[in-house]
């Protein structure tokens, strides 16, 4: 069933995990404190889902049935808030530039001044805003039509929604997406903050901390996933011996790198 490894199974369970907690609240009653824990629940799971999950499936797709690869990309575009294919365009686009303000639309130096970074508050934010989600589609659109079935299946699940009740939709559901997208735009941060964008093995972060690898699915091993981005993540700590010492390596997580000078 998995083309790659049986433990992407954890990772395409988190997808049906955040879809039914997304829900949850429009068929069982929930108490205000408890729908902020949902929110807050929800905003990991997303960045999780955009780090790891969206990421690792845009790689290496998990499944060995087409039909089942085409059936969770259009699953994970309800839990992203966008289609996984134009997700899939912005994301190739970031590993081919590879944090370049003049080429990489999600560099972290394109909005900064003076050859520096942009201030990291300023690009999570306003990075949500920023994405060009229309020539995203269109390009995706050249590659596969699943883009439209993505799009058309987000939108009736935020239709749905909406109907049953729209002051829901938009405390929890609409809040859950823009805030998980910019958790996730922190991290993305994190993972290249002081990182040199022109050496092909010092162009990221990486982060050792077990812990961390083990709830993240090995993302701490950044630097290495840029270099060789088609390895496997059960595989990835393989790269490690293959790139210099003497590159941003932070403890603990990635956003322990948030405010390092």
């Amino acid at each position: 069933m998995f083309k790659h490894h049986r433990l992407d199974a954890l990772l395409s369970l988190i997808s049906f995990l955040q879809v039914s907690l997304l829900i949850l609240p429009f068929v069982v009653d929930v108490s205000f404190p408890q729908l902020i824990l949902l929110v807050l629940i929800n905003l990991f799971l997303i960045g999780t889902n955009y780090q790891c999950v969206a990421h690792n499936f845009i790689h290496n797709p998990f499944f060995k049935s087409a039909l089942l690869n085409y059936f969770f990309s259009v699953l994970n575009s309800l839990c992203l808030g966008i289609p996984e294919s134009v997700y899939r365009i912005h994301h190739l686009e970031h590993h081919r530039h590879n944090n370049n303000p003049a080429k990489d639309e999600s560099s972290t130096y394109r909005h900064g001044h003076n050859g520096k970074e942009e201030n990291i508050f300023l690009y999570s934010t306003l990075g949500v805003l920023r994405t060009d989600l229309v020539s995203l589609y269109k390009t995706a659109l050249k590659q596969s039509s699943l883009v439209h079935v993505e799009l058309v299946s987000l939108s009736l699940f935020i239709a749905i929604l909406s109907f049953l009740n729209w002051k829901l939709f938009l405390g929890y559901v609409l809040t859950s997406y823009v805030f998980g997208q910019v958790f996730a735009l922190w991290e993305n941060y994190c993972e290249h903050h002081h990182a040199d964008f022109n050496d092909r093995k010092r162009d990221s972060v990486s982060c050792y901390n077990r812990v961390y690898n083990v709830i993240w699915f090995n993302n701490g091993y950044h630097q290495e996933h840029h270099y060789s981005p088609t390895i496997h993540w059960t595989k990835i700590p393989s790269i490690t011996e293959k790139l210099p010492g003497d590159r941003v390596i932070v403890g603990i997580c990635h956003l322990a790198n948030s405010f390092r000078n």
